[in-house]
């Protein structure tokens, strides 16, 4: 018992000290700011716990739980909710909704809303960018730039000879 709650204070005060540093392996988050291991401003390169919700600037590793806020995100990131990278996402985002300024990879949800560029995958109920290279799959496909393939119920390239089109629409 007394090398368990030593192990957990040790770990406890490793934890704490790499505050003083501007990167952290592990955090976990109830709360941003109020309520994280580490302040949001320490960037995370490890493992990211969300319970339900946690932010911080940068990620990159993994990213797990319930909701999720960052600026720069590189990861697998899987939080039931929500996953918001307000610049730049890079990797495996899934969530009900999934939000990004920019992403490069795969983007696996019920709304993906990326406000500028997607390049990669895009597979949700709706998906909606404002220029897409590669492919978007799911009811309903809105971008505005297209250099791919859209496949789904209601296909929206605004930049098109064929601005909308059942089924399938593309661009090259």
């Amino acid at each position: 018992m007394k090398r368990a709650l030593f192990f957990a204070l040790f770990l406890f005060a490793a934890i704490t000290m790499v505050s003083a540093y501007d990167t952290t392996p592990f955090q976990l988050g109830i709360w941003p700011s109020n309520f994280q291991i580490v302040p949001e401003e320490i960037n995370v390169s490890g493992l990211k716990i969300n319970l339900p919700f946690g932010g911080n600037d940068y990620i990159q590793g993994v990213d797990l739980g319930i909701a999720s806020t960052s600026i720069d995100t590189s990861a697998l990131q899987v939080n039931i909710l929500c996953n918001r990278a307000h610049e730049n996402f890079s990797g495996l985002q899934f969530a009900i909704l999934n939000q990004a300024g920019r992403s490069n990879g795969i983007i696996l949800g019920g709304f993906n809303i990326t406000d500028e560029s997607v390049r990669g995958i895009e597979v949700g109920i709706v998906n909606s960018a404002l220029e897409c290279r590669g492919l978007q799959i799911g009811l309903i496909n809105y971008t505005e730039i297209m250099t791919g393939l859209q496949i789904g119920l209601i296909n929206v390239i605004t930049e098109s000879v064929v601005p909308v089109f059942p089924i399938i629409n593309f661009c090259f």
